[in-house]
């Protein structure tokens, strides 16, 4: 028997503001959203949920988030551990992307598919992107093309560039590795993005702006992520988004967290706003569970961190709150912009009927209260009830 949700009378961003309504959620997707529903479903049991004072949004889209772990570019002890679906969750994000970083190697890529597969099965949506730092990339079937075709996980493929620990590819190489994601994507229905970490190297987006230019590439398809690293990589963002690509802000990366240089990630959504850049063309991503290494000007570590998932709701709310986005604009960072970047919308990043179930609860504050994936109850009054086997 189908047991039904019914959460009554939330302020509701869809990201759009559409006021009080009632949201009856079933088999994990939103059945019905109305400014009222009664209570009766005929003999199906209903779950009535009080909400009239809370504000209710998507559940938020992470589309980096290394949950295997990562790091070890200052040696083996400085590997960061796996995540578990508690971490995710408690902060409202209810959609992930797995991905390698730096080591494709000994952290191999049916380790990074078994554990999407595992987050899956514990509850929440769970994709990952072949690849890897590494040229050839990486991959489960021996091509990026067959992987995005054939494993229903995959959605994309992940590359490094303008960075000393990438494979430093050269154009061509990339090129290719784009159309194979792009390509493979048409055929199977799915995005077929590449996601790229941009370092902090002089060419920073060049390669990829020539590719725009003078190839028939679609700009939409490459998704440049730190860019608030810098502010000289910042600035070619803004004119990377003019030719149709989309950046990718990194919540994990801010001054605040003791990298020097960077721009704070809600300050740098404002300015891209202010720049003219359309927020569907801007997402944010935490970077989740990624090792940053601190080095002298010798190339010694001095400093080991690693991101953390909570920052994508702190930046979020730091928007609202601090840089005084509209609630519905810095909702589209954070879920409608990045779902649809990844081929995922309207199925994630909004409330809509048909839509999945995936929902939080905030207080008038911004404090987060519930958080539901598919629509199960994942955090109560601010306590994690979702967890892994092993927790």
């Amino acid at each position: 028997m189908m047991n039904l949700l019914l959460i009554q009378q939330a302020d509701v961003y869809a990201p759009a503001h559409l006021g009080k309504m009632d949201v009856l959620i079933g088999q994990g997707k939103i059945l019905k959203m109305q400014k009222h529903l009664g209570t009766s479903c005929g003999d199906l049991p209903v779950e009535v949920v009080d909400a009239s004072s809370l504000i209710m949004t998507p559940g938020f889209v992470d589309q980096h988030v290394h949950v295997i772990g990562a790091g070890g570019e200052a040696g083996y002890y400085s590997r960061t551990p796996e995540m578990q679906v508690s971490q995710i969750v408690s902060h409202g994000i209810t959609t992930v992307v797995g991905l390698h970083g730096t080591d494709g190697t000994a952290r191999n890529i049916e380790a990074l598919y078994a554990k999407v597969c595992a987050l899956e099965q514990e509850g929440i949506t769970a994709r990952m992107l072949t690849g890897s730092f590494e040229m050839p990339s990486a991959t489960l079937t021996g091509s990026v093309r067959r992987d995005i075709l054939f494993v229903d996980q995959v959605i994309g493929a992940k590359t490094a560039l303008s960075d000393r620990r990438s494979a430093q590819p050269a154009r061509t190489q990339m090129e290719q590795l784009i159309s194979q994601a792009y390509t493979a994507g048409l055929v199977s229905g799915k995005r077929g993005y590449t996601h790229i970490h941009m370092g902090a190297g002089k060419r920073r987006l060049s390669m990829l702006m020539d590719i725009i230019q003078e190839t028939e590439l679609p700009p939409y398809v490459m998704i440049p992520t730190h860019i608030n690293r810098d502010e000289g990589l910042f600035a070619q963002s803004i004119e990377f988004a003019r030719l149709g690509g989309i950046v990718d802000i990194t919540s994990g990366v801010s001054p605040e967290y003791g990298f020097e240089g960077t721009i704070k990630p809600s300050e740098a959504i404002r300015r891209l706003l202010e720049a003219g850049v359309d927020i569907r063309q801007i997402t944010m991503s935490s970077d989740a569970n990624g090792c940053m290494a601190v080095y002298d000007s010798q190339g010694n570590c001095t400093g080991l961190c690693a991101a953390s998932a909570d920052t994508l709701y702190k930046e979020f709310r730091s928007l609202v709150k601090e840089e005084q986005i509209p609630m519905e604009t810095a909702l589209q960072v954070v879920t409608s912009s990045p779902a649809a970047a990844i081929g995922m919308y309207p199925q994630k990043g909004c409330l809509a009927e048909g839509a999945d179930g995936d929902v939080v609860l905030l207080d008038p504050e911004l404090a987060i209260r519930q958080v539901y994936a598919k629509g199960r109850l994942a955090v109560k009054d601010g306590q994690v009830l979702l967890k892994g086997a092993f927790e």
